[in-house]
């Protein structure tokens, strides 16, 4: 609520000082209060979007539980896969792909903890997705060799993100 609250107030202090700006002479009274108005909105938009990261590390929508369950799954599937042929390969990397792209979102409250600690897990686990894509298009494309020399990339990345998840104190 808080959120949409400082949307409003945020576009309402918009439109006002953009109209009171361009009178002219500028009406610097509205001015300084529409500028009052969007500060209030940002203010209110932060705390709402706060608000929201809490409750999703609550309850199990996002945060440590379930990154760890993403990446465990993950790693599992892309040791199944190791060695199988490029078929089998192509096929399990998609839904691999597929499941990792809820990683981003449900990684949002890991920023209660702050955005180094953010920063850190999500850039491992960027360079291992980039891998897993390379692999996938790798094997797609036939260049077998290439595929495995980058699952093995995302593989270690991936795990590397799996530790610093782990290693969290929530």
């Amino acid at each position: 609520m808080k959120k949409l609250v400082g949307n409003v107030l945020l576009t309402v202090g918009l439109v006002a000082g953009a109209i009171t700006a361009a009178r002219i002479p500028p009406m610097w009274g509205g001015l300084a209060a529409s500028l009052a108005v969007m500060g209030a909105g940002i203010f209110l938009r932060r705390q709402g979007a706060k608000e929201e990261l809490h409750r999703a590390a609550q309850s199990g929508t996002g945060g440590v539980r379930e990154l760890e369950r993403l990446l465990t799954d993950a790693l599992g599937r892309i040791e199944r896969i190791m060695d199988a042929p490029r078929e089998k390969a192509v096929e399990e990397l998609t839904g691999i792909l597929e499941e990792l792209d809820e990683f981003a979102e449900k990684a949002q409250p890991l920023r209660i903890e702050g955005l180094m600690t953010y920063g850190t897990i999500m850039s491992v686990f960027s360079r291992g997705e980039r891998a897993l894509n390379r692999a996938w298009s790798a094997f797609a494309d036939g260049y077998e060799n290439e595929g495995r020399r980058y699952l093995r990339y995302s593989y270690d990345d991936l795990k590397e993100t799996l530790s610093a998840v782990k290693a969290l104190k929530v």
